[in-house]
């Protein structure tokens, strides 16, 4: 059989997301042999713009530049996928979405003013997307269990219930009964709770589960002693243009 041809590619962002990929060393070259890489940042020296079988996309669109870049992208190939927390969410960057202007100016380095920025936003604002790869970043093995899944024919299966499955099952303590600010009963796992499993409370990264109750959520951390300004800091930090949609949504439903 012909190997497809699978372009991974970045816009703005870390690109901590493709390090993962590249950090599974042994495991990483058994993919090789099935796959043929066409573009990827660190090992192909030039960008490939042909046509692809499946694109993993990292990076959140911020600019005119990023935008053009996806959308091209998206029309080059059978099956895009969205990698990691930037890409899915928006990530850390899309915080200036909840942030006043001038707070940001002053930071603009104004030698690249040229560029026409745009309010950070994931890619599925701009294109369609097939699959997420959540997190931030995405484990490696999730990663290279995706790539494996596409290869047999088999459909990844998106995991759609809260940390707070993955964290009971490991045997933790809820952090939130400790009075910890843990975001698991509204962030959708996959991640096996790798933060909470060290004691460390859920961020978000992995963006919104498929029935968070972001209102019970603002409640239970109210009781905890926390905050408006910090719980909305707190969500904004990686799921706040996600929990915008879903309420946003749910006001136009009610009209």
């Amino acid at each position: 059989m012909t190997k497809p041809k699978v372009g991974f590619y970045s816009v703005t962002g870390c690109q901590g997301c493709l390090l993962s990929v590249i950090f599974n060393e042994e495991e990483l070259l058994g993919v090789l042999e099935k796959i043929d890489v066409k573009s990827f940042p660190f090992i192909k020296e030039k960008v490939y713009d042909g046509h692809l079988d499946i694109v993993f996309f990292e990076g959140v669109v911020t600019s005119k530049h990023d935008e053009e870049m996806v959308k091209k992208i998206r029309d080059q190939c059978d099956i895009f996928i969205a990698l990691g927390a930037c890409a899915t969410t928006g990530g850390v960057p899309a915080l200036r979405n909840f942030t006043p202007p001038e707070n940001i100016q002053p930071l603009i380095y104004h030698k690249a003013l040229e560029i026409t920025d745009v309010d950070p936003s994931p890619v599925d604002k701009y294109v369609k997307v097939d699959y997420y790869i959540q997190g931030c970043p995405p484990d490696k093995k999730e990663i290279l269990g995706f790539i494996d899944d596409l290869l047999r024919g088999k459909k990844p299966l998106m995991y759609s219930k809260p940390v707070c499955i993955e964290c009971r099952h490991n045997g933790n303590p809820c952090l939130l009964e400790k009075g910890l600010p843990c975001l698991g009963p509204v962030t959708n796992g996959g991640c096996n709770s790798v933060c909470t499993n060290g004691g460390l409370v859920c961020w978000g990264c992995r963006g919104p589960a498929q029935d968070a109750n972001f209102e019970l959520m603002i409640k239970v951390l109210k009781e905890k002693g926390y905050d408006e300004k910090f719980i909305k800091q707190r969500i904004d930090a990686f799921e706040g243009l996600k929990y915008k949609e879903k309420e946003d949504a749910k006001k136009k439903w009610l009209e």
